[in-house]
């Protein structure tokens, strides 16, 4: 497990730094002089990371945080931290380490893998038939995800209509799906629709994959 070791002023910015850092967020020394946290944390640990800068105490015991950094690819390389603050010399002490190749993908390359596989179920159902490839749930969890990642509310009936799904077998399937706990309604009536963390979750490793496909452990191994 690699290593690196940080130094920045009470405020985030990058002060120093050794060449393990300049391997975990892949930027040159030039590149990282200056810098502030903010503009190589992934968007989503923002507040994390803002909320440990306040929280820290001078020369407490470090604080943990695990955050992903943002590479220039795209890419989010997440890294366990330890975060120690010295008010003295204005400075925080950060010890890092991460597992390389254990990485999440960028919310943009996830959406261009889910529209990847939607083409895929599209093509199948094409060339084969609905009679020989109906993978509807697949297909409906793929829509779902399309739509949240469009800013737009996912409603059954517009799922139903796009996988050419009769209604009652739509309504019998988000009960399945919900009993598994891979969406949540979000009205009474079930119309308005959402994947929940757990099937949101599972999807993006399954795009995924199809971007960086892994060998498949064979006799449990």
């Amino acid at each position: 497990m690699p290593v690196a070791h940080c130094v920045s002023s009470i405020e985030g910015i990058i002060l120093d730094f050794d060449e393990g850092f300049c391997q975990l967020v892949q930027r040159s020394p030039d590149e990282l002089i200056g810098l502030s946290y903010k503009s190589i944390t992934a968007p989503a640990d923002l507040r994390k990371s803002k909320d440990m800068l306040y929280a820290l105490v001078d020369k407490a015991a470090p604080t943990h945080l695990r955050k992903a950094y943002v590479r220039p690819d795209g890419s989010l390389i997440e890294a366990d931290i330890l975060v120690s603050k010295f008010s003295d010399e204005g400075r925080l002490v950060s010890t890092l380490s991460w597992i390389e190749g254990r990485h999440e993908v960028s919310p943009s390359r996830l959406w261009k893998a889910a529209l990847r596989t939607k083409h895929i179920y599209d093509l199948r159902i094409s060339e084969l038939g609905r009679e020989l490839f109906s993978d509807y749930v697949g297909l409906m969890l793929v829509h779902i995800y399309l739509t949240e990642a469009e800013g737009r509310v996912a409603a059954t009936s517009q799922i139903a209509k796009a996988v050419d799904l009769p209604f009652q077998s739509m309504d019998r399937w988000v009960k399945v799906l919900s009993e598994r706990g891979l969406i949540e309604t979000l009205d009474q009536a079930g119309e308005n629709i959402q994947l929940s963390h757990n099937g949101a979750s599972i999807l993006e490793r399954l795009f995924s994959a199809t971007l960086v496909p892994e060998p498949l452990a064979v006799g449990g191994v």
